[in-house]
Order: structure tokens, then sequence, then C-alpha cells
């Protein structure tokens, strides 16, 4: 960077080409240089989610790593923001020197920075990218900057062919004497000499040079996440929370876990209620605790009284929301709402525990299950159905069932009714990946909460501050009912990811508000906690996100109320996202109780 006006000369004006490139590279490097700033402030969910709609990503899982981190975040300790000052620093240098030359109009710089590269500035701008993707290395932003040095070598060749017609003999000098970017490259030129010229059009050189630039991109990524995740080791603390009595053996219904058509249920004898499609009811031990208790129900036995007479018909349970949202033509997997500020879905204005449940009662095809019916409607004719609302919080000696269950008549749109629940399914990127595990509500009195030290950074570098997230969860009285009632204990093991919450950013070091993305994970036989980030040893079942206000002092429950995550979101692109900011870091497991 080395163009200062000569006293009798007028640069040329650029080319077309030159221009949208020089357009180009400022807007990268402004993006690359303010991407961590911005990431840190609201304007970062806008940004990536109204203006560049960049949650499309997450809908494939080819594409869901593009949102994640290449290099763990503070890669090399604090070296990265060592090099975004020396970085900054070293730009100042050379700009001073290139204005200053400017202002006095004394030709070519060649002193200072530029006695020993033709373009101090453009290592400068390397050296900060690289420092911030050291400190801060998201995909995004790495594909950046290669797109980044791509420009920037192109501009630097514009610039020495704009310095020529300026400067002509003085500056050819110049360059003969000087090394290009690197120091020292210049002692490489007699080996470049002897290299095969490419004779092609610069535009096919270019495009040329932009797809090997590209591909050095990706395999460098391909290879930075290979290490990383083999490497990384997960910090996170550990403790027992105490959910209350175990439920009574003998009240525990014999279930069944499987899928039809892509559509997860649970079934107990000729009965089976499907995991949603409402989000409420896509949570773990959801549909278990239907199953429980809706033979005990009084006011459905009208309509279930058949499952106790021998017979092919069997009862399929479908789950709404309690009350479809007022002028909408919202589904059953739609959301209730935002949540206050806008950060991420709202919890839903009935309870989680309330729903609408449509039975349906099928007689079934010849050698058909229900698991069949619900993959190949021709394998099952609906013959009834029946309407509740059910709020599954009363005790268990009140009915679930709020009012009266509608009994059906014959203008019931059974296949109607079907068709727009099967579709809403279909329309779940997820569907087919639900694992067909079971959560029985209730059966065991302790849980297992891990708390991973990520993806916040300040969970990592101050310990005190989650083991009172951990402390706090665990001794939250919503928090432990929300995990009895997801069936948490034994094998199903919580795992909550702490997230910035509204207020986080004004504080953070104070009191600040923060959510926790719990999910509920299920060990394999003979799997410890350490197998949790092992995926060939787990399964993930549910989601479900609370809020954390530190302005509540204990002994008063500072846990908000929970908001169910639906089978829509991709769980594991989710948990891969919380961990891509970490690596070896040196940080051992913690794990006090």
């Amino acid at each position: 960077m080395n163009t200062p006006q000569a006293s009798s000369d007028t640069p040329p004006s650029r080319s077309l080409v030159g221009k949208i490139g020089q357009g180009l590279l400022k807007v990268l490097t402004l993006f690359v240089i303010l991407e961590p700033i911005w990431m840190l402030l609201p304007f970062a969910g806008f940004l990536y989610g109204s203006v560049l709609q960049i949650q499309t990503l997450n809908r494939n899982p080819q594409t869901a790593w593009l949102t994640h981190f290449v290099f763990p975040v503070l890669t090399l300790g604090w070296a990265g923001p060592v090099m975004v000052i020396l970085g900054l620093a070293v730009f100042v240098v050379g700009a001073s020197q290139i204005y200053w030359a400017k202002i006095r109009r004394s030709g070519i710089v060649t002193k200072g920075l530029y006695r020993f590269v033709r373009h101090p500035q453009y290592i400068a701008l390397t050296l900060f990218g690289l420092g911030l993707l050291l400190a801060w290395g998201r995909a995004i932003m790495f594909i950046a900057f290669f797109l980044m040095m791509f420009l920037y070598y192109y501009l630097t060749k514009s610039e020495e062919r704009t310095c020529i017609r300026l400067f002509g003999d003085a500056y050819r000098a110049y360059r003969e004497r000087t090394s290009f970017i690197i120091p020292g490259d210049r002692f490489l030129r007699p080996l470049r000499a002897r290299l095969p010229g490419v004779n092609l059009p610069a535009p096919v050189r270019a495009s040329l040079a932009f797809v090997l630039t590209m591909g050095v991109c990706f395999g460098s990524m391909w290879l930075i996440q290979t290490i990383k995740i083999a490497c990384r080791s997960v910090p996170y603390l550990a403790a027992t929370v105490d959910l209350g009595p175990a439920r009574d053996a003998s009240l525990n219904v014999p279930m069944t876990a499987g899928q039809g058509g892509g559509i997860p249920f649970v079934q107990a004898g000729r009965i089976a209620v499907v995991r949603g499609p409402y989000r409420n009811a896509s949570a773990s031990g959801f549909a278990e605790h239907v199953l429980q208790r809706a033979r005990q129900s009084v006011k459905l036995d009208e309509f279930l009284d058949f499952l106790d007479k021998p017979g092919p018909d069997v009862a399929i349970v479908f789950c709404g929301p309690y009350e479809p949202p007022k002028g909408t033509d919202s589904g059953p997997g739609s959301f209730a709402g935002k949540a206050p500020g806008g950060r991420g879905p709202g919890a839903d204005p009935h309870g989680s525990d309330r729903v609408r449940l449509i039975l349906m009662r099928c007689t079934l095809g010849p050698k058909a299950t229900i698991a069949d019916a619900l993959g190949d409607k021709s394998k099952r004719t609906i013959v009834g159905g029946c309407i509740a609302h059910v709020d599954l919080d009363r005790p268990e000696e009140q009915d679930i069932v709020v009012d009266e269950a509608t009994v059906a008549g014959p203008g019931f749109p059974g296949e109607e009714r079907w068709d727009y629940f099967c579709k809403q399914f279909a329309d779940l990127p997820r569907s087919d990946g639900v694992p067909a595990a079971l959560a029985l509500p209730g059966r065991y009195a302790q849980a297992r909460l891990v708390l991973v030290n990520a993806p916040i950074l300040r969970t990592r570098i101050d310990p005190g501050f989650a083991a009172e997230i951990r402390d706090r969860l665990a001794g939250s009285e919503k928090f432990r009912n929300r995990l009895r009632k997801a069936g948490a204990g034994g094998p199903v093991v919580a795992v909550a990811f702490p997230r910035p919450g509204p207020n986080w950013y004004s504080e953070h070091h104070g009191t600040p508000q923060i959510s926790l993305f719990v999910m509920l994970v299920q060990l394999k036989d003979g799997a410890d906690l350490d197998d949790l980030f092992r995926p060939a040893r787990r399964d993930l079942l549910s989601a479900f996100i609370i809020p954390m206000d530190f302005a509540i002092a204990p002994p008063a429950d500072s846990v908000g109320e929970a908001t169910a995550i639906g089978l829509w979101r991709d769980l594991e692109e989710r948990w891969d996202f919380f961990l891509s900011g970490l690596g070896a870091e040196g940080l051992a497991h913690a794990h006090p109780h």
C-alpha cells in the first residue's frame, strides 16, 4: 500500500473491475474487523437472523457447521488478542507514513516499514485478521478472511501498476530491492523465475486462483475441525438433583417406543401417544406421562373402554395446543410466541402441562401394527374420535381431563385431522432421527445434572460463576419439577448449556440474566458422564430452555418457567454448535457433587 501522489502527477482513474474489487475488499475487511464486536451485541440477532437469514444454514446438516467455530475460542490463549493489538499498531504506523507523505507531497515512501516490505499495511491487516480468528474463529469469519487475502493480493498488484505509472523507474528500482509482503520474499525471486509460466487470460487466472484459494480455505477448515474434535476436552461441573420420592413401580404402565413413517410414538398395549407434533408433546417424558394417566381418567373411559375388550381396534392419540393461537392458522407444531425481547421461543401461555388430545379409534388391517398405521394410512380405518383438554399437572387423585371429553360424531373429520398432523411431522427436519427411547416420569428419586462450561466464555474463566449456576439449578424447585416430569434419572442425564440472557451485555459481571439450553440425554448401557461427549454412547431425547436471573438472591428461586423445544430443532446440531468453541484447553473436568 504505497500510492502517495507525486508532486506533478495525478493517478489515472481505476477500471470498473478495480473499483468493484476495492469495494468488496472494504466490505470484507469491515466484516472481519467488526464481526466479533457485533456478535457481542443484540444487533447480531438482527444481522444474522433478519438480514442474512443465517438460520437457513442450520436446516441442513451439510451447511449447519458454517455457523460454528473453526478455531476454538481463544486458541493459543491470549496470542490472538496480542496479534490484534500488534496488527493495529503496525497499520497505524504504516498509514501515518503514507498520509504524511501525501501531505508533504514527497513521492514514494521508502523509509520506516516500507524499507522492508512494499505493503506493510496489508501485513498489519492480515495479522489483525489472524489474531481475530485465533480469538474468535467462527467459520463465516474464516471464509471471509481467505476472501480478504485473495482480494488483497490482486489489490496490491493493481496498486503497484498505479505506482509504476506515477513514479516510473524510481518505483521499479524500489520494487527490485524490497520484498513484496513477507520480509525476505525477494530472495525467492530466482526460484520463481525458473517456474514455468501459465499463459492464460487474466480472468481465467483470477478464476483459477479464486478456486484454489477457496480449496485451501475449506481444506484448512476440515483439517482444523478434525484435529480440534480429536483433541477436544469438554469442561463441565456435575451435581446430583433430588427429585423427591420415586413413583410407586406398580403405577408404571409397561411401555414400548417406536416410529412409523418418521412419526415417533409411545405405546402401551393397544393405545399409543404420538410424540408431537405440538412441541410440548415432543418433550422427554410427556407422551409417557399421558399414557400413565389416560387409562386412569374416568372421563376418557367412555371412549377408551373398547381397549378392555378383545378386538383389532387401537387408540392413537395426537397432541395439539390447549387452545389454537388466536387469529392465526398456526399448526400444532408452531411456537406459542416469542420470548420477551424476541430471544427464542416464548413459553406456552397455558403452561407446559396442558394439551389438547385428539384420540382416534382405528381398526388395523390384517397383521398391521400401530407403526404400520402411522406409516401408511391404508393399513387402518378411523372408526371414531374424541377430543379432550387435559392438565397433566393435576394430582394423581384428580382426573386429567379439565372439562368433559367430547366424543366425536359421524361428521368428525378424522382423515382430515390425520393428514394435518402427519403433514406437521413431514415438515419437521428431525422427525426421522428422534431416538425411540423411554423416559418414565417419577421413576427415579435423583437425577444427574451436568453443566457444560460453554458456550459462555465466562463459565470457563470464572469457576465461581459456573459453580453458582450449577448450584442454583440443582436447588431450584421449578427445575426439579421439570426434570421429574421429563423422566430424568438413571441413564437419563440433564445437560445444561448456559447462554446470554436479555441483560447479559450490560450485567455480565454484575447480576446477569442467562438462559440455559437443557438437553435430556440417555446414556447407553455401561456409559458414564464422560461418554456424554461421544455420540455413539448416548442419545439426545429432547430439550427445553429456562431463564435464570442472578438479581434474585437465594433462597428465592431464580429459575423461570421452562419452554419446550420441539422436534423441529436439530438437537445434534445445537449440541455441536455449543461445543464448537472448545478445544484442548487444558481445563480438567470437574466433578464436584
